[in-house]
C-alpha cells in the first residue's frame, strides 16, 4: 500500500495576494498622477490667463503726464504717453470721458477717443491728423493732443467753482479697449490763466 503525504504549502497564495497589492498600488499611483497632472495643467492655464490679463490691464494703459487750460474756452491741453510694455495702440481704441458740474451746478459729461482730435508728438515731429484711418501711439513716445470738451468746459466748471457751486473739479478718464484704465481729476478751480496746469 502506498502512503501520500499532502503537504499544506502557503507560499504560493501568499505571494498572489502581494501580487495583488502590487497590482491595486498601481493602479492608485497611476490615477494619483493622472490627477495631479490634470490639476497642474489647469492651474498652469488659469495663471497664463491671469498673467495675460494682467499684462494688458497693466501694460495697455494711458499714462498723463500734463493738462493745461487752454484760453480758447473749450480745449484741455493734454500730455500722454502709453504705460510701459503697452504696445502700438490706435487712437480709435483710447476713449476718454469726463464727468463734471457745469456753470449750472448740472452733471455733464463728454466722451469720444483720440482719432477725434490731432495728436503730436511732443517733439512735433508726427501729426496724426484727426479722423485718418489707422493712425497709432506707441510706448516710449510722449503725446500732445488738445481735448474739446463742450460739456465739462473748464471755463463753464470754473465759472461754476467761482458761483459755490461745487468744487471746480473734473473727473477724466481714459479707457484702452481690450486694456486698462486710467483716472485723472482735472482742477478747474482758482484763477485760470492760459498754459496753467490743471492736473
Amino acid at each position: 500500500m502506498i502512503t501520500r503525504t499532502v503537504e499544506n504549502k502557503q507560499e504560493g497564495a501568499i505571494g498572489i495576494g502581494a501580487m495583488i497589492v502590487f497590482i491595486a498600488l498601481i493602479l492608485v499611483a497611476a490615477v494619483a498622477s493622472a490627477v495631479i497632472i490634470q490639476t497642474a495643467e489647469s492651474l498652469q492655464q488659469n495663471a497664463q490667463s491671469v498673467g495675460d490679463d494682467t499684462q494688458e490691464e497693466i501694460a495697455g494703459k494711458v499714462q498723463l503726464h500734463g493738462a493745461f487750460y487752454a484760453a480758447a474756452g473749450d480745449d484741455v491741453h493734454l500730455i500722454f504717453s502709453l504705460a510701459p510694455g503697452s504696445g502700438t495702440l490706435l487712437t480709435t481704441a483710447i476713449k476718454f470721458q469726463t464727468f463734471c458740474n457745469d456753470d449750472t451746478n448740472t452733471f455733464v459729461q463728454d466722451a469720444g477717443d483720440l482719432d477725434d482730435e490731432n495728436v503730436v508728438t511732443l517733439d512735433g515731429g508726427t501729426t496724426l491728423t484727426a479722423g485718418v484711418a489707422g493712425n497709432s501711439v506707441s510706448a516710449g513716445t510722449k503725446y500732445y493732443v488738445s481735448l474739446t470738451l463742450t460739456n465739462c468746459a473748464l471755463d463753464d466748471v470754473n465759472t461754476g467753482w467761482a458761483a459755490g457751486s461745487h468744487d471746480g473739479t473734473i473727473n477724466l478718464n481714459f479707457h484702452v479697449d481690450g486694456g486698462g484704465s486710467t483716472h485723472e481729476v482735472l482742477d478747474a478751480s482758482g484763477t485760470l490763466n492760459e498754459a496753467d496746469s490743471v492736473l
